[in-house]
């Protein structure tokens, strides 16, 4: 089997497991979520065409209702929605925000809210947000910090009642809305299964066609698991980000789907039901999300799939030797980071838990996740199953730490977080990171502050360096932690590219890559070599992260 295959293999076996989950902590559910259900996939195993985002643009811009689909869970789709919003608002033209989250009854909480009349705790406790709707108000928040900022209204479009009522009501209040302000645009953020072409946005065309005659509109569907698995099989490579079934009806897949299920387990795990959910505590943080109890049997699962599928033998007893912190346990992990025999290591690593970053603390198996994502999870794995397998040739491997060379430092730490990506990207095809045109764009903005432009120009100068001069030459001396930032970078860089260029094309020079990735060889030259055959003089010049 070749190695895309057995990639293949890994993601249809996560998929199906992640959504069996899912679907038997979802429970029972009603005969009319099923026919739902039923007729989204219908829909969604319709043929379609590649697209890009200009065609999406110009359906949106020529629309006078544009339906963006929501799965509620997952803050991707959210983010792709704010990513379009803010498109919109670049152009100037004036529109509104219709959601689903809040019931019609509390329209003027709304305006309210956006008036600055009351405080976000107030407008989320007038809207009954505790047991109303419950996702994750930092997904929905950034609407309304645009909203707030650019004169943007926001309409109420929930109601008690079955789905099909619901959808009725919704386009009443669409209907009345677009009657009331005449040339309008309207943006409406409705779950997923609303808006399939027969249901929400059908009833919609049916108020509005008396009101504008020559009524537009615009539906975009989000990571559906039909499109993405015969885009798996046509286009496994590239999968592209934006579909059309029709002219005005596009789906974006920006992620696999098991990832939205995986998002979903979390939340019914965590929050649905959660008999300590505060309010104040857990809406207006900063979306820092715990390790729930299943977390170390996922984490298990993952490291078993991704070492399958790149042919690393790891026993049980060895993948089971781990401990997973979080920042609720931050007391333990400082004490275990403090008996790093090195008082400069000790600080170093103190650093990463205040930056927010998740690693593996050096001499042991102790992992650290600032906050709970598949993305931080499958990173660590990678981590996990790489010093699993140096260590069998090198137990003194990570030693380097103890020592002055801060080339060697590096060369670990760019190892590390290369293959913690490439792991992570195993997983989620559709992870991105920043490459070397993004990086020339970072530099020039005109806020950028000291530390992050340096961290940039060395990141730069050691793409364009092509082997030329050491690295000690273009590493700072005695400023660990902006080396371990460039590692990071470049690390998560050639991950991503790997993936892309050599383990899904099947490209034999991957199995010499990956075999350098695993063992303990910290010298300078196989690292110039690895870098320059990755990034070639000229060819990157032309990398750059997805939008979508």
């Amino acid at each position: 089997m070749t190695d895309s295959l057995k990639v293949w293999d890994l993601q249809k076996s996560i998929y199906r497991h992640l959504k069996k989950r899912a679907k038997a902590i979802e429970g029972e559910v009603s005969e009319e979520l099923k026919r739902y259900e039923k007729n989204q996939r219908t829909y969604a195993n319709r043929s379609f065409q590649t697209s890009n985002f200009s065609a999406l643009l110009n359906s949106i811009k020529k629309s006078d209702v544009v339906f963006l689909g929501d799965f509620h869970s997952f803050n991707q789709n959210t983010r792709n929605l704010e990513r379009l919003t803010r498109a919109l608002i670049k152009q100037r033209k004036k529109f509104a925000i219709g959601i689903e989250l809040a019931h019609q009854e509390h329209q003027s909480a709304i305006e309210n809210y956006l008036k600055k009349a009351i405080t976000e705790l107030e407008f989320l406790e007038e809207i009954n947000y505790h047991e109303s709707w419950r996702f994750p108000w930092i997904y929905y928040r950034p609407f309304f910090e645009m909203a707030r900022a650019y004169q943007l209204p926001i309409i109420a479009l929930n109601t008690n009642g079955s789905l099909i009522q619901r959808d009725l009501k919704a386009a009443e209040q669409i209907k009345k809305f677009m009657k009331e302000n005449p040339g309008e645009r309207l943006l409406v953020l409705f779950g997923e299964l609303h808006i399939v072409a027969n249901k929400l946005p059908k009833m919609v065309k049916k108020e509005l066609l008396n009101l504008i005659p020559d009524y537009e509109q615009t539906i975009i569907h989000q990571n559906l698991d039909e499109v993405y698995w015969k885009l798996h099989e046509t286009d496994i490579e590239n999968h592209n980000q934006i579909v059309s079934f029709k002219e005005s009806e596009f789906s974006l897949q920006t992620a696999p789907p098991w990832i939205k299920y995986e998002s979903m387990i979390y939340w019914y795990e965590n929050l649905s039901d959660d008999p300590e959910f505060e309010l104040h505590d857990y809406t207006l943080s900063d979306g820092v999300l715990g390790l729930h109890s299943n977390v170390p049997e996922n984490f298990i699962f993952l490291c078993q799939k991704i070492a399958k599928s790149l042919g690393l033998e790891a026993s049980n007893e060895e993948l089971e030797d781990f401990n997973l912190y979080e920042h609720q346990n931050l007391k333990i992990m400082l004490d275990k980071i403090g008996r790093i025999p090195k008082s400069s290591v000790v600080q170093f690593h103190k650093n990463l838990v205040k930056e927010g970053r998740v690693f593996r603390i050096p001499f042991s198996n102790n992992f650290y996740c600032s906050s709970y994502s598949i993305n931080r999870m499958t990173f660590l794995a990678g981590l996990h199953l790489q010093d699993i397998i140096i260590r069998k040739e090198n137990i003194n491997y990570e030693s380097i730490w103890m020592e002055h060379s801060i080339s060697k430092k590096f060369i670990l730490i760019f190892k590390q977080t290369t293959f913690g990506f490439l792991s992570s990207k195993i997983v989620n095809p559709f992870r991105k990171c920043d490459r070397y045109c993004d990086f020339l764009d970072q530099i020039k903005l005109p806020d950028i502050d000291k530390r992050s432009k340096s961290i940039l120009e060395v990141t730069i100068a050691l793409i364009e360096n092509q082997g030329e001069r050491e690295l000690k030459s273009i590493l700072p001396k005695d400023r660990v932690y902006i080396v371990y930032e460039v590692a990071r970078k470049l690390g998560f860089y050639l991950g991503d590219f790997i993936y892309e260029s050599q383990l899904i094309k099947d490209k034999e020079s991957y199995k010499g890559i990956l075999k350098y990735l695993i063992d303990s060889n910290l010298e300078e030259a196989k690292f110039m070599d690895i870098l320059t055959e990755l990034l070639p003089s000229g060819a990157y010049q032309e990398h750059r992260k997805r939008y979508f």
